[in-house]
């Protein structure tokens, strides 16, 4: 990447990154205000996941979180690279940590076309911002009969808790795919796409038993209140 396309990438995101978290604290406040008006929404069961989350994590996934975490991994590779960007996947590995060999400190990899020198870095860098087993939840909610949403809404917030402690685990700097992205760079990205992902999280869980939100109505809501908060800081500016 040229000096001058990179300044206007990283130029680009920071503007992206100020806006997403100026956004997803907007969605933080809305989440809050709906718990202290005591009106139903997802957040309750989604922390009751995340709980059940922490439970497992030490009692019951403990033999076998590190290779569930790198086939997570490996698999926002797989799926980005085999389904957005149409490439051939050839081989998928994962392994544990206690399973290498002297020397060897590759966990897991995805073997695909298109090598070379093209990295795409949203592929390259999926498992750090990626909740996708969430999204696949989210999609699922929109066939779930109304009554049995607090079922669903544990199930995502055990989901997302499991990506919390992926992402707590993978996202340093000295792993591979933040080099070749660039630290920088990567971080960007990384922290923008996961406010992101998460501040349509928090919306597809809002509403009540009679009209709940789903996924691309919080899509849609959220693109909508982004847009507006920006007319609203370009007339402040203006002024």
């Amino acid at each position: 990447m040229s000096r001058f396309r990179k300044f206007v990438t990283i130029f680009v995101l920071l503007l992206f990154v100020i806006v997403v978290s100026f956004e997803f604290y907007g969605t933080v406040a809305f989440a809050v205000k709906s718990i202290s008006n005591q009106l139903y929404s997802g957040y309750l069961w989604l922390g009751v996941g995340f709980l059940i989350y922490l439970i497992c994590h030490r009692f019951v996934f403990r033999k076998n979180i590190d290779i569930m975490q790198t086939m997570s991994h490996e698999g926002a590779h797989m799926l980005v690279g085999a389904l957005f960007l149409r490439r051939k996947i050839y081989e998928f590995n994962a392994k544990s940590s206690d399973s290498l060999s002297y020397g060897d400190n590759t966990l897991g990899y995805v073997s695909s076309s298109r090598k070379g020198n093209y990295i795409s870095v949203m592929s390259t860098l999926a498992p750090y911002m990626l909740p996708y087993l969430t999204f696949v939840l989210l999609l699922f909610r929109l066939m779930i009969k109304n009554e049995c949403l607090p079922i669903i809404d544990v199930i995502i917030g055990f989901s997302l808790m499991f990506y919390f402690f992926c992402w707590k685990k993978d996202t340093r700097r000295d792993q591979s795919d933040i080099q070749l992205c660039g630290v920088f760079l990567s971080y960007l990205y990384i922290i923008t796409f996961v406010l992101f992902n998460l501040s349509l999280i928090i919306y597809s869980l809002s509403g009540g038993m009679t009209e709940p939100m789903n996924i691309f109505g919080a899509i849609g809501h959220y693109f909508t209140q982004t847009w507006n908060d920006i007319l609203m800081l370009v007339d402040l500016i203006r002024n």
